[in-house]
């Protein structure tokens, strides 16, 4: 089997992990998705740097935050000293919400594996680790929202 085929069923398998995700059975926008992710992985953050984060305008950004923080998902604030700057901070229902949605997504992909035994799954997860490790060096593509990804 050929790089180019393993590289085709990965990405099947990737589409079916887009398939499960939150943003593909409607419960939120990818846009607010990758913001909940952002702040999940860096904390509190300026309005500016999560529109640059995830690829998208300040302005849109600014709108995905009012919404999630309306759902209670996220929390706003201003500064005293300048009410032009924004922070965001995920909100504990925000962190609870998106463990829920990843934990579904997890459960929703596991079933791919169970066919296999528990020593096949070992062997994919070696060979998954040094494949990710050999493409360390590779460049990443932009987490960005535009386009396909998600």
């Amino acid at each position: 089997m050929s790089s180019e085929n393993i590289s085709d069923l990965l990405l099947v398998l990737w589409q079916k992990w887009k398939s499960a995700s939150p943003v593909k059975r409607g419960a939120i926008t990818r846009e607010q998705y990758w913001i909940l992710r952002t702040l999940s992985e860096r904390g509190k953050m300026k309005i500016k740097d999560i529109a640059s984060a995830i690829g998208c305008t300040p302005g849109s950004a600014s709108i995905a935050v009012k919404r999630l923080e309306k759902s209670g998902l996220v929390r706003r604030e201003r500064k005293e000293k300048d009410e032009r700057v924004v922070t965001v901070t995920l909100a504990r229902r925000g962190a609870a919400k998106l463990d829920s949605w990843r934990g579904e997504q997890l459960v929703s992909m596991s079933a791919f594996f169970e066919p296999l035994s528990a020593r096949e799954r070992q062997i994919l997860r070696t060979i998954l680790e040094k494949a990710l490790v050999a493409g360390d060096d590779l460049p990443m593509p932009s987490r960005s929202i535009r386009g396909k990804r998600s």
